[in-house]
């Protein structure tokens, strides 16, 4: 451990050295070595915390009783003591069963009659040094899977990228999200879930190379990092792999399931790339993936970079937008083909261009969804349509015009919260609870959770319209009507387009309306235009419409002309 500087003296020949005096008589085991590192004295407790009676370590190496990785820690504490200091250090000790244990040995140098020696308290730290490994383990990977976590990654993200400049090939984000994944937790529970994402892991890290990293970011989504990828092709190859290799079916007892994977591809072979924005790029092209079909792989490409751009510009557009308060709330009345007269109308946001006009949703709602400011529009449509069907329940007493609809996101259904929140608005303006619609696409019914179902439930006791808004447009349509508490159903423009020139079309919103009625649910035609799309749907026994031949979406004064004047002509009820 050294040989030279600073030493305590004492008196005394080394034959007739008290070695134990040395040392304390604390429960720790107390030793006392040449400076080489020979034990001369070890103290009983050697035999209790690590197996050894006393006697088989004196006289022996302390080398020999520690771990090979560890021993540069002893040389360490040797070049410490040779200057004189105190020091503390930790290494594995060997046991007598041959299992090593976490040590940390206290020493200092004295010295007898010119000898040199060094005497050292070594404490048991196994507890204090796993329960060290278990936080770092925390710290850097993923509890649920063992994998990397988002911090390890954002490191070898900027690590990687550095190391481009004097590497060849090309650094790969794969970004990977599982398909429907919603479906299996919502369907066999978060137990199973929770498996499939741990057996998940381990699918695709036994298909990575050694270097690569594989990360799991949150959810069902992770991120697979590889550096030295020969070109584009080997990078697609390597992305396809991954999508096949997460298609054979997982096994829970003697059932199989199937979960798939969408993956996004990006990479960087110029060292100045930012890591958040090569991260953005793989992440747009697994939503490119997704809106491709899912089970696929899709690549980062000039189309979607302009596409980003875009995007930044209307994520401060909006931003200017809610700051400024040019939220506009518009509504499109709904007519009831049986009477002629007016039962309602929908919430619809628009945004007030600085430079004149309104620009439509089509141009800024998947971006506010994205970003999360959706929930701050949404709030706003709320608000102004509890507002506009308290004002016309007091403006127009006795008439048929009362009932707002509003669209609610999947962001909505997900909060417990939200049921609540609407009925204390609607009781806090005072309005009929049958008063307020609430529409739903299949596609945000498709992903909801139970809980979210759930809650639908609740504002439908409570008296709330509960409708499907879209209807034709997603997936097992027919089913939903089955199991989902509805009131109304909204058939899709897309069908009532061609109704005249169409038999399909016709034959579709035939059988649509026949099925509601079936049911006990009201149908609303959206999107009707002309004269012939109306007849069409009167012929059909269709029981509500809106469009342009009653109306655009307009402001709320418009609609209130309409009810004082009271409607066209031309869409009057029928028989007249």
């Amino acid at each position: 451990m050294g040989s030279s500087g600073l030493a305590e003296p004492v008196s005394g020949s080394p034959e007739s050295l008290d070695y134990q005096s040395f040392t304390s008589g604390s429960a720790d085991v107390n030793t006392v070595a040449t400076a080489d590192g020979i034990f001369r004295y070890v103290s009983s407790a050697s035999l209790r915390l690590f197996g050894w009676a006393p006697a088989a370590l004196e006289g022996r190496h302390l080398e020999e009783f520690v771990h090979p990785d560890d021993v540069q820690s002893v040389h360490a504490v040797g070049r410490q003591l040779s200057m004189g200091n105190m020091t503390t250090a930790t290494w594995r000790f060997l046991c007598r069963d041959g299992s090593y244990r976490w040590s940390e040995a206290t020493s200092r140098r004295v010295t007898a009659d010119g000898q040199e020696l060094v005497v050292s308290t070594i404490r048991d730290i196994e507890q204090r040094r796993r329960s060290e490994e278990t936080l770092e383990r925390r710290a850097f990977t993923d509890p649920l899977t063992g994998v990397a976590n988002r911090t390890v990654l954002m490191d070898r993200l900027h690590q990687a990228l550095r190391r481009l400049s004097r590497g060849e090939g090309l650094l790969v984000v794969f970004y990977l999200d599982l398909d429907r994944f919603k479906v299996i937790n919502d369907s066999l529970g978060h137990r199973v879930g929770d498996t499939v994402l741990s057996k998940m892991a381990e699918r695709l890290t036994h298909h990575l190379r050694p270097a690569d990293t594989l990360a799991r970011l949150g959810g069902d989504e992770f991120v697979i990092l590889a550096e030295g990828v020969e070109n584009e092709d080997a990078a697609m190859e390597l992305g396809r792999r991954v999508v096949e290799a997460a298609r054979a079916p997982f096994q829970f007892g003697e059932e199989e399931y199937i979960c798939t994977l969408s993956v996004g591809i990006a990479w960087a072979s110029d060292p100045e790339r930012s890591a958040d924005d090569l991260l953005q790029e793989a992440d747009l092209a697994l939503y490119r993936a997704k809106d491709g079909g899912r089970n696929r792989v899709h690549v980062f490409d000039e189309e979607l970079r302009t596409r980003a751009v875009g995007r930044m510009g209307t994520e401060r557009m909006l931003l200017r937008a809610l700051d400024e308060e040019r939220i506009v709330v518009e509504y499109q009345p709904i007519l009831d083909l049986r009477t002629g007269v007016l039962t309602g109308a929908e919430a619809l946001v628009r945004i007030r261009d600085p430079e004149g006009g309104l620009l439509q949703p089509d141009s800024f709602l998947e971006v506010a969804e994205e970003t999360g400011l959706l929930i701050a529009l949404d709030e706003k449509v709320m608000a102004d349509a509890v507002q506009r069907a308290s004002d016309w329940q007091t403006r127009f007493v006795g008439q048929t015009l009362c009932e707002v609809a509003i669209n609610v996101t999947a962001h909505h259904l997900a909060d417990a919260r939200f049921p609540c929140a609407v009925i204390e608005q609607l009781d806090a303006h005072n309005v009929p609870h049958r008063n307020l619609q609430i529409e739903v696409t299949e596609r945000v019914l498709m992903e909801a959770s139970n809980s979210a179902i759930t809650g639908l439930r609740m504002l439908r006791d409570e008296g709330v319209q509960v409708g499907l808004d879209d209807f034709g447009t997603g997936y097992s349509s027919l089913g939903y009507l089955r199991q989902f508490p509805l009131d109304f159903v909204k058939i899709d423009r897309s069908f009532i387009h061609d109704l005249v020139r169409s038999d399909s079309d016709r034959a579709i919103v035939a059988a649509t309306i026949g099925l509601c009625h079936a049911l006990g649910l009201v149908v609303v035609a959206e999107g009707v235009e002309t004269q012939g799309q109306l007849h069409v749907l009167e012929s059909l026994d269709c029981d509500r419409m809106q469009g342009f031949l009653l109306a655009p979406s307009a402001d709320p004064c418009v609609i209130e002309e309409l009810v004082l004047a009271g409607t066209s002509p031309s869409l009057r009820r029928r028989g007249e």
